[in-house]
């Protein structure tokens, strides 16, 4: 995922190596071993993966340019994030230029934070680092997808995002 704000550049840094890539896999390792120690059994089961699981996707004036794929496969969730640009103005809202890309990542170091799920995906740039995300469904059909900016070190300060809103178009992936 690329992201753009204030009409500028894309965020996405060349100059970010698999060395920035291979520190966040390290990290992200370190938090699933401490988030699993630390984390009562009972609020991972409390979880209802079913309010979860299912296709969500997210439009831009009528064209689909997020979609998320969230599957229960034996009491976890596993799925995948394509790839896609979005470009916002100075308060964080989408404008033109968001759009779908090529490709499929899938979710890394996937847990539940507060009834919230967590996840990294990595960027189809090989020189990239991960992104972080937030995803929450607010009810049967719709959830709001966030990007955790205060987790990456290749976004610039000025670059706000809002929430993404995402409607479920299946409950079975």
């Amino acid at each position: 995922m690329r992201f753009v704000g204030r009409g500028g550049a894309a965020t996405t840094h060349p100059s970010v190596l698999l060395l920035a890539v291979a520190c966040l896999c390290a990290l992200s390792l370190s938090a699933s071993t401490y988030q699993n120690a630390t984390t009562p059994r009972k609020e991972i089961v409390a979880a209802d993966l079913k309010s979860f699981v299912g296709i969500w996707k997210a439009s831009f004036k009528g064209s689909v340019f997020a979609t998320l794929i969230l599957k229960e496969q034996d009491g976890k969730l596993s799925g995948t994030l394509n790839n896609f640009d979005v470009v916002t103005d100075k308060d964080g809202n989408l404008i033109e230029g968001t759009h779908a890309d090529d490709g499929n990542a899938p979710l890394l170091n996937v847990h539940f934070k507060a009834g919230a799920l967590y996840f990294v995906v990595l960027e189809k740039d090989q020189y990239s680092a991960g992104m972080n995300w937030k995803f929450m469904p607010l009810n049967a059909q719709e959830g709001m997808l966030t990007p955790l900016l205060e987790l990456q070190d290749n976004i610039p300060p000025d670059v706000a995002i809002k929430p993404i809103q995402m409607l479920r178009s299946h409950t079975k992936p």
